[in-house]
């Protein structure tokens, strides 16, 4: 990948301020899949909705170095994020499917998360975000987000 500049249990809810209850994370020890959990971003404006992904993030497990994304998903993105004293490195990439955020850090290592588009319905949202998070999910993306209503099928192509 070349980088570009600029019926199942759902998983526990990462309540907080910031992301309300748009984040969620599979319960250690589930089936790893296509991922860790889910996120309903408010927009698609990288700065705001990256730093709320990190503070929510870094009050459950730590600092965040790291975030990888597909820019086709998001409006134009800096290179760097300042989270307090640290500094979150934005890395697109094209060839990351399109519906996919990576978050990596000390304690997180390698988090990856559908990223639900933030147009979705609320109730097409909330089926996505459970679907991601169960703790036997292996569905894809695409999968997910169609099968809650997310996507239609026309979407997909």
């Amino acid at each position: 990948m070349k980088p570009v500049l600029q019926h199942r249990a759902a998983g526990p809810v990462i309540d907080s301020l910031v992301t309300g209850n748009r984040l969620r994370l599979k319960e250690p020890g589930a089936v790893k899949g296509c991922f860790d959990g889910s996120w309903w971003p408010r927009s698609r404006e990288p700065v705001a909705e990256f730093s709320a992904l990190v503070a929510a993030l870094a009050d459950r497990s730590g600092r965040v170095d790291r975030i990888g994304f597909n820019p086709a998903a998001w409006d134009l993105a800096p290179a760097r994020l300042a989270h307090g004293p640290n500094l979150v490195r934005l890395a697109g990439f094209f060839g990351l499917q399109q519906h996919t955020v990576v978050v990596i850090g000390p304690r997180i290592h390698h988090l990856t998360l559908l990223a639900i588009p933030p147009d979705a319905s609320p109730e097409a949202a909330e089926r996505a975000l459970s679907a991601a998070s169960a703790d036997d999910s292996t569905d894809a993306a695409l999968e997910i987000l169609r099968d809650s209503g997310v996507l239609l099928p026309v979407q997909l192509a």
